[in-house]
């Protein structure tokens, strides 16, 4: 957990001469597993669980209104049910690049709100499956491997505290791009808050 922390950092400490906001959040996601096998049966005794997300990117302006973002993201998508009592769960861990654009509109008393189209490109970093108290590695499993697609929305208010310093909420729902039987679909919900850093 450390190193990814540290790579998080790291990404945030590069910076070029031109004017831009960096971003730096944290927060929580809700994932659905929605998995479809052969019969085009989704398993109802699959249920979201919450897991950790962190995030930084770089800001900047298309024109007056329009921004867009592009950073790296840390996600866990877990998940949990029971089969006839038998419990388990999914702890999976991901990792990649996000991105966004859309409106950015000013408010009074240095309040600003946007939405934006999101997406990002991600791939399992760690994962495992717990049940009937042993653990599955997820890395072998071709459902949870690979390079992942999502795609979504994002909307987002904040408030300017200094002349270089923003506090910010956001929240985002992303879906896999790809569907189709014997597939994952991995659906989070993400409420997080962070930093808006003006740099030059």
């Amino acid at each position: 957990m450390r190193f990814y922390i540290f790579l998080l950092l790291a990404f945030f400490s590069i910076s070029t001469v031109q004017a831009q906001t960096w971003n730096i959040e944290t927060g929580n996601n809700l994932t659905r597993y929605l998995f479809t096998n052969s019969a085009g049966f989704n398993p109802s005794y699959m249920k979201s669980a919450s897991g950790l997300h962190l995030a930084v990117s770089r800001e900047n302006k298309l024109s007056r209104v329009f921004v867009y973002d592009v950073g790296l993201a840390y996600n866990q998508y877990n998940n949990v049910g029971d089969v006839q009592s038998i419990p388990f769960s999914y702890q999976a861990d991901y990792m990649g690049i996000a991105a966004g654009i859309g409106p950015s509109i000013s408010w009074k008393k240095g309040l600003v709100f946007s939405a934006k189209v999101s997406g990002a490109l991600q791939t399992l970093i760690n994962g495992n499956q717990f049940l009937q108290n042993h653990y599955v590695d997820l890395a072998n499993d071709d459902q949870f491997v690979g390079l992942k697609g999502f795609v979504g929305f994002t909307v987002s208010a904040s408030k300017q505290v200094n002349q270089q310093t923003a506090l910010f909420i956001s929240f985002q729902h992303l879906d896999t791009v790809t569907f189709g039987n014997t597939t994952l679909n991995l659906i989070p919900s993400t409420l997080s808050f962070g930093l808006k850093i003006a740099t030059k």
